[in-house]
């Protein structure tokens, strides 16, 4: 299937406005999938003891896209795009392969609590891009510092355990602050083709293009046909499709047709902390001060950028 970048709208510069509050449902639903989130990492790096990193994406969204394929046409959702459409779902489904596909190579060379903390500091990237994408959306004295809180906690989050580190450590970490960045662009443009394209069309055909990617590139280059998961793995896997694959995707989109990402990007600082604790709970992964210290910063500098 060809893609004509031309045919593809650009977001468009709009001016900022005036905030308005969040329903409190939809605020307690987005801190909810947050703390999703916040364990995926830690789900991932349970399952990535028996699967390879590109595999384990791969069949985390089969079962992800099968979940979804099957509701929707329970409840009649239409997912088969027109021809308009196709472009912007492909360029967003490519965009989803590669963040993904990032975010498991980095989980599989770093920790569970570094990948925690590194990809979900995608909202410092997007408050960066807004102030040359959208007109009104300067980088002010606030959303300054909350970028800057932000990144001195990726820089002590690199500097956790120095020298001590496992020899993919530092690779694993910088893959993961790529996944942050693709996702923040993600983000941006998902929420444009949420104005014209339904938000279940959407999620199902970023999962149903990466889906054969992943699948197909395991087979042919990780041998995951001859994996062999136990069923503390399926059961990490089950998680990482049902309940953040089908479960959290949709409801984000939903809820992202509602209210503003940038608004949204608020409640993202509640998941790096909690990947530390599920990482040092369920791995045993050692919580430093220096980790601790950096996750605090990460946090504090999402909620400011956010804020402002």
């Amino acid at each position: 299937m060809g893609i004509d970048l031309n045919s593809v709208r650009r977001p468009p510069r709009l001016a900022a406005s005036k905030p308005e509050a969040i329903p409190l449902g939809l605020a307690a639903a987005a801190l909810f999938l947050y703390l999703l989130w916040g364990a995926n990492p830690v789900a991932a790096k349970i399952a990535l003891t028996r699967l390879p990193p590109i595999g384990l994406a791969g069949l985390r969204f089969g079962l992800a896209v099968a979940l979804l394929g099957v509701w929707c046409a329970a409840t009649r959702q239409a997912v088969w795009p027109s021809r308009p459409e196709t472009s912007a779902l492909a360029i967003n489904g490519l965009l989803f392969t590669v963040q993904i596909a990032t975010f498991h190579l980095g989980v599989f060379w770093s920790s569970a609590n570094h990948s925690a903390i590194l990809v979900n500091a995608f909202p410092i990237f997007v408050a960066v891009f807004a102030h040359f994408w959208l007109v009104g959306d300067r980088l002010g004295a606030g959303k300054a510092l909350g970028i800057g809180l932000g990144f001195a906690g990726v820089v002590m989050v690199f500097f956790d355990r120095w020298g001590n580190e496992p020899p993919t450590m530092l690779r694993g970490d910088l893959v993961c602050m790529l996944s942050a960045v693709i996702l923040g662009v993600q983000n941006t443009y998902f929420k444009d083709m949420l104005a014209r394209i339904s938000p279940y069309k959407i999620v199902f055909w970023q999962m149903a293009i990466c889906t054969p990617l992943f699948l197909a590139y395991s087979l042919g280059f990780e041998g995951l046909a001859g994996a062999r998961p136990n069923a503390v793995a399926l059961a990490a896997l089950a998680y990482q499709g049902v309940v953040v694959g089908a479960f959290s995707f949709t409801a984000w989109a939903v809820i992202l047709r509602r209210v503003p990402v940038s608004r949204l990007s608020v409640f993202a600082f509640s998941s790096p902390p909690w990947g530390v604790v599920f990482a040092y709970l369920l791995l045993g992964e050692p919580a430093t001060w220096v980790l601790l210290a950096g996750t605090g910063l990460v946090a504090a500098g999402i909620a400011v950028a956010a804020r402002w």
